[in-house]
């Protein structure tokens, strides 16, 4: 073999030894290690880990009994220190203070340790294990209480109170406004905060972290003030928009909307029906002409103002609120008309529209339009004004039609073809026993009220008009009108109701003077007032706005006092 193959073969015989040398001290490291982590891992099995805690007690290389003696010891000397921001301490407490106590045996340690796996135990080299019982440190409740409620804070000094999260409409929708965190210790917070240390054997407590403060009750994750807010939007969605015809329409503001909800302390959303009520007032100020004086154009071209009759729209207050809060519960938006208790004809200029029937009790003369157009004219006889039957002056509505009916009164029977009433047993109807109609008959031979016509006439009229049609009733003379009034007091009463209108503070003369012709009237001439129930909603609301007034009054005079200092025993309420 020659010299250079001999000493390529002993390199590589040394390289060979080098390898496996290698791999031998490789092997026996891993074993090390490996025994180490095996003996490890049996030992942690029935020892904590290191740098464990249980319950806040440090249980590194513990078995379950040590450790449960560790947790009594640290029980029975256990205190806890109040600190302030800068490491001051401010208070402190034992656990004989708090009645601290163990209530619970080594049993439940050993369960915590049976669920530790040993071989964890490298990992919890680096990440420390904290282990709780099933059942925490017990305190007494009452001497929790007794202690918070002696501990002196006096010198803490707080900047801000909490605030609970709330519902508020923000122009669009209804928004949660979160919770604020003021900085004022108080009981509640300490209370909480010493239980929150007792059950995790916590020994500070530092009243600048914000366990001992007052705490908002309501936060904005609150599943209550969510759904509420979502219910609130979801009624806020639907559009109830309000037709009326004659191009008029409505639809209710979204800061308005926005009043007809309230909630509780739980976030339970109703419907304000007094809020719904506000608006549903509103629209009646509005668009409300029933019990209102009209003007009106005769066919001979005078304007005259009607007294007020039993025509016209009115919105129906509880209906109209009912109607609304069924419309927001359905979720759909709606077109339509206000819910009435007495209709017009038309919400144009005038609530009688085009189609009516005309009386003038002056030229003692009834004309027929229809759709603008005179149809119909004739001669009539009204209420005889000298035995105090004149007939009541007003816009009424036809209230049904009727053929061959007897009409009855306290001395007179009278049967006639076509009737066709329009207010408190005055109609229009034919008279045959008459042969003459117009002039000045109705003065001494009038009717007991109704308007008599030729029985051709009559038969045609009732060809042509429908219940609900307006009939106009006036007259045009100074003379007849005063006479009417003086046999007819309610009309007064009637006109001094109708100028009453939107009520304020300042309406009270009025709204007294309407009571006083009203208390005036003989029970006959009362049941006439067909605007009655105007003066008595215009009372309740006079007596309402004193009240607000009154109370408004009060909170200033209240507010006043309180910014000139307390208020003075000999001013201070007493009880009666």
């Amino acid at each position: 073999m020659s010299k250079v193959k001999k000493k390529a073969h002993k390199n590589k015989f040394k390289k060979y030894y080098i390898d496996q040398e290698t791999m031998l001290k490789l092997g026996i490291t891993a074993g090390i290690v490996l025994f180490v982590y095996l003996i490890g891992s049996v030992y942690f099995s029935k020892h904590f880990y290191i740098r464990s805690t249980v319950n806040g007690v440090g249980a590194s290389f513990k078995d379950a009994q040590s450790t449960f003696d560790k947790i009594l010891e640290n029980a029975d000397n256990y205190t806890i220190t109040f600190e302030d921001a800068d490491g001051k301490v401010v208070n402190e407490v034992s656990a004989a203070d708090l009645g601290v106590d163990v209530n619970y045996d080594v049993s439940q340690v050993q369960d915590v340790l049976d669920k530790q796996s040993g071989f964890n135990w490298l990992g919890r080299l680096i990440i420390p294990a904290e282990y709780y019982t099933a059942t925490g440190n017990s305190y007494d409740s009452e001497k929790v209480k007794a202690v918070a409620s002696s501990l002196d804070f006096s010198n803490q000094k707080s900047t801000a109170e909490s605030e609970d999260a709330y519902i508020k409409f923000d122009g669009s929708e209804f928004v949660i406004i979160g919770e604020f965190y003021g900085d004022r210790i108080d009981q509640e917070g300490v209370e909480e905060a010493i239980i929150y240390a007792v059950e995790n054997l916590d020994t500070t407590i530092n009243l600048a972290d914000g366990t001992c403060y007052n705490k908002p009750n309501v936060k904005a994750d609150d599943a209550n003030i969510k759904a509420a807010a979502k219910k609130l939007n979801g009624y806020m969605d639907v559009t109830i928009h309000y037709d009326l015809g004659d191009g008029i329409t409505e639809d209710i503001p979204l800061d308005t909307k926005a009043s007809f909800f309230t909630w509780d302390d739980n976030f339970k959303v109703r419907f304000d029906r007094d809020a719904i009520g506000e608006y549903v007032n509103s629209m009646g100020a509005k668009y409300d002409t029933y019990g209102k004086k009209k003007q009106f154009t005769t066919t001979e071209g005078d304007l005259v103002e009607v007294p007020a009759g039993s025509f016209g729209w009115r919105i129906a207050y509880e209906g109209e609120i009912d109607a609304i809060i069924a419309d927001l519960k359905a979720g759909e938006d709606v077109t339509r008309d206000f819910t009435y208790l007495y209709r017009g004809t038309s919400h144009g200029a005038n609530d009688y529209g085009n189609s009516y029937v005309e009386v003038n009790l002056t030229t003692q003369h009834v004309y027929v339009y229809k759709d603008g157009n005179m149809v119909l004219d004739t001669p009539c006889v009204s209420g005889n004004i000298s035995k105090g039957h004149g007939t009541h002056t007003g816009v009424y509505p036809i209230a049904y039609k009727q053929k061959d009916a007897t009409l009855r009164g306290d001395n007179y029977e009278s049967h006639v073809n076509f009737w066709m009433p329009f207010n408190l047993g005055e109609g229009l109807h034919d008279a045959t026993w008459r042969s003459k109609f117009g002039g000045t008959l109705y003065k001494t031979s009038g009717s007991h009220g109704c308007v008599n016509l030729p029985l051709a006439k009559a038969e045609e009229i009732y060809g042509i008009v429908e219940a609900g049609w307006p009939v106009i009733v006036f007259y045009t003379g100074d003379t007849e009108e005063q006479n009417y009034k003086l046999q007819n007091p309610q009309i007064d009463c009637m006109h001094l109701i109708a100028d009453i209108e939107t009520v304020t503070l300042e309406s009270e003369p009025k709204i007294m003077a309407a009571r006083e012709k009203y208390n005036s009237l003989t029970e006959e001439q009362k049941a006439l007032v067909t605007n009655y129930q105007d003066l008595v909603n215009a009372e309740q609301t006079l007596q309402t706005l004193k009240e607000q007034a009154a109370a408004a009054a009060a909170a200033a005079a209240e507010a006043a006092q309180q910014q000139d200092g307390a208020v003075p025993p000999e001013a201070a309420p007493v009880a009666p």
